[in-house]
């Protein structure tokens, strides 16, 4: 109900903020820019729960964040505001979610994903963001479903 208010909303903030008049005029147009996007990063957050975001554009430094339960939620490191080296999630009850390395913002490396009960859920390698290998997909028993070759985030399997 708050996303559909919000999102009727946004178009007025942009609208409000394309005038060229006085310093009064610019002050409430950055005013309104300023409202838009906090707006913006609310509708990002409703729609994604597990948004991490850094504090600011530039920071460097590592985040953790945690479950109401005082378990980790996730576990990273930010080099000018995005996110690089090892990122771990983690469910409620503590067991890892999933493991993904990151270079300069880009899934980059390694990533395992894991069912709660700890049995990998699927695992494959990412090259510059896009899926890059035989990515390997498991049932909850932890025995393999599937085998995917990507290349480059396309499916290339049948053509072997």
């Amino acid at each position: 109900m708050i996303l559909k208010h919000i999102l009727y909303i946004l178009p007025f903030f942009v609208l409000f903020s394309c005038n060229n008049g006085t310093q009064k005029e610019t002050a409430i147009n950055k005013d309104s820019i300023a409202q838009a996007n906090k707006i913006d990063s609310a509708v990002k957050k409703e729609l994604n729960k597990y948004l991490i975001e850094p504090p600011d554009t530039n920071y460097t430094g590592d985040h953790l964040s945690k479950w109401e339960n005082g378990n980790v939620k996730f576990k990273g490191f930010f080099r000018f505001g995005k996110r690089h080296g090892q990122w771990l999630a983690f469910y409620a009850n503590g067991m890892m979610w999933s493991e993904c390395f990151y270079d300069k913002g880009l899934r980059h490396g390694a990533n395992n994903v894991f069912y709660e009960n700890g049995k990998p859920r699927y695992n494959g390698w990412y090259k510059n963001d896009l899926r890059d290998s035989i990515w390997v997909f498991y049932d909850e028993s932890g025995a393999v479903a599937q085998r995917i070759t990507f290349k480059e985030d396309i499916d290339v399997t049948s053509s072997k």
